[in-house]
């Protein structure tokens, strides 16, 4: 996820900018591709830089936990801002 798309999911809602719901959907347009590439990755290699657990990995939680969010308010029912 580049940081357009966290700064309209995490950020803009803490600084009271209204979410711009085209950027948010481009982006995740642009972050199914990326992640259509990770599965294939990870279906030849145990880890996304080799076979073992590195930065490459590690460096995914921070977007992986905005989009756990997301989802769960988007299962409650509840605006992301």
């Amino acid at each position: 996820m580049k940081f357009p798309k966290r700064f309209q999911l995490a950020f803009a809602p803490l600084m009271k900018i209204k979410q711009n719901p085209y950027a948010i959907k481009e982006n995740e347009d642009k972050l199914g591709k990326v992640l259509q590439v990770y599965d294939k990755r990870l279906g030849e290699i145990r880890f996304l830089g080799g076979d073992e657990f590195s930065l490459a990995d590690l460096s995914h939680l921070p977007n992986i936990n905005i989009l756990e969010k997301k989802k769960k308010k988007e299962e409650e029912g509840v605006g992301m801002g």
